[in-house]
């Protein structure tokens, strides 16, 4: 009877051995996986860098539009204020094809405040402050290509806003100081206004990007963390097994 129970208990023994073994092989499976995984999305982690930001392309014809429907409407609004004598030009070099635009501005601004028997108080002033808007407000404020396509955007804007013949008819028909005033005033603001939103909005992104950034390396520094400690308990049960098999191997069997 205790032969029986004996070999049943050896059996049972075996069984349970059995049944650890394929629980510890699963264990060890699943650890080195996860590790390597872990350490692949950590070394990702660790080269992410910021997304570029994707500029909205100015529509000239869509801001013409906003422009229209204000003159409908005919809100309040402030008054230009009067332009500063500034005989600073930024310490750059001059930008000959950039002063050529700013001149065409500056003509176009000039003949249509002429229709209403108006003009500028201060033309230099004015040139002025287009040229610190255009040196500031656009894309790519150290390229000069990039200076001279806001400013080129800026001259098409004012020939589509200030020498529109339905636009001038309409003025002369309301012949109100306050209408013309408010027109102009967003005329001359909508442009620049639509680019310092561009600059608003890229700051904000970039910031989001930078912050993104950095808790993907935070991330990443974590992920090794784990994915290293996955890999050490590993090697260890592996070499606790490899232990167990040698002492199992050396055991001496009784006669």
């Amino acid at each position: 009877m205790s032969d029986v129970q004996s070999g049943l208990g050896n059996k049972l023994e075996n069984v349970f051995l059995a049944i650890l073994r394929v629980v510890i092989l699963v264990v060890l499976a699943l650890s080195l996986v996860a590790a390597v995984a872990l350490g692949v999305w950590a070394v990702k982690d660790m080269g992410a860098s910021p997304t570029p930001y994707k500029s909205e392309a100015v529509d000239n014809k869509a801001l013409i539009q906003e422009l229209k429907k204000s003159l409908e409407s005919a809100p309040a609004a402030s008054q230009p204020a009067p332009q500063k004598p500034n005989s600073s030009k930024g310490g750059k070099a001059e930008n000959k094809a950039l002063e050529e635009e700013l001149g065409k501005q500056l003509k176009v601004v000039s003949d249509f405040l002429s229709k209403f028997e108006k003009n500028l108080n201060n033309p230099d002033g004015f040139k002025a402050d287009l040229r610190k808007k255009a040196n500031t407000l656009a894309l790519e404020p150290q390229s000069e290509a990039s200076v001279l396509a806001y400013a080129k955007g800026q001259t098409d804007l004012f020939s589509l806003a200030l020498a529109d013949p339905e636009i001038i008819a309409i003025l002369k028909k309301k012949d109100d100081d306050e209408a013309f005033g408010n027109y102009f005033s967003a005329a001359v603001d909508i442009y620049p206004d639509f680019f310092e939103r561009q600059a608003e909005s890229r700051k904000e992104f970039e910031a989001e990007e930078s912050a993104r950034v950095l808790g993907a390396k935070a991330g990443a520094m974590m992920k090794l963390s784990i994915a290293g400690g996955m890999f050490g308990t590993f090697l260890l049960i592996s070499l606790i097994l490899v232990l167990v098999k040698i002492e199992r191997n050396l055991r001496v069997r009784p006669v």
